[in-house]
């Protein structure tokens, strides 16, 4: 995947040579951080933390232009970890009221408290979960590799989500990663139309199309 999306800012020959120096980086990463414990840090940092951060360093060796490679890096973030999710938010759309299948999801991953304090429940009721970071593992890893700047496109993915998760209210006014001092977390139950749910307007189309664009 990653060499199909690198293939569409540069040719094949630039393309396989960017993928090849990432992989340097990402197997010395994965050395450095061989000493995690904890079973869901490890699975990020290899699936999806590391996987990003090394693609970066090698952008930035060939182009010394940061902001131009962060938006290269967010439009391939799109492709290889935003498309991967599309099959399950599309079951979810089709359900009339996703939000009671989508909260026990949300309670679960709360549990993967990297460090005491991290994360407090806010609101936690029948209609509303909402969570507030103040510790983040992405953001935290990120600027141990002088790269904190990347997160910010990690948050990126969660607006992406709820672009396309019409029947669920997502709010999120800051992030670690965008300079808050928390992220505030907040999902809600919502009433809509057909239209606005997506029945006569597939947020999940639009979305597919854009990847493909």
């Amino acid at each position: 995947m990653w060499q199909r999306s690198l293939s569409k800012l540069y040719d094949e020959q630039k393309a396989s040579a960017l993928l090849s120096r990432a992989q340097i980086f990402y197997d010395e990463y994965c050395a450095q951080h061989s000493a995690e414990e904890n079973r869901a840090n490890k699975t990020m940092l290899k699936s999806r933390i590391l996987p990003g951060l090394s693609i970066y360093k090698a952008l930035l060796e060939e182009n010394k232009d940061q902001q131009k490679v962060l938006r290269e890096v967010d439009d391939l973030f799109r492709t290889a970890f935003f498309t991967r999710r599309m099959q399950g938010i599309r079951v979810l759309n089709h359900l009339p009221d996703p939000f009671p299948i989508l909260k026990p999801i949300l309670k679960m991953m709360t549990r993967n408290e990297y460090v005491p304090g991290a994360q407090e429940i806010v609101e936690d009721s029948a209609d509303c979960f909402a969570l507030n970071v103040y510790r983040c593992f992405i953001f935290d890893t990120l600027a141990k590799h002088d790269a904190k700047e990347l997160t910010a496109l990690y948050c990126n993915t969660d607006d992406w989500l709820a672009e396309v998760l019409p029947k669920i209210r997502w709010e999120r006014t800051k992030t670690l990663g965008r300079g808050g001092d928390c992220c505030d977390f907040r999902w809600c139950r919502t009433d809509l139309t057909p239209v606005a749910c997506g029945v006569l307007h597939d947020p999940l189309l639009q979305a597919e199309r854009g990847v493909d664009e």
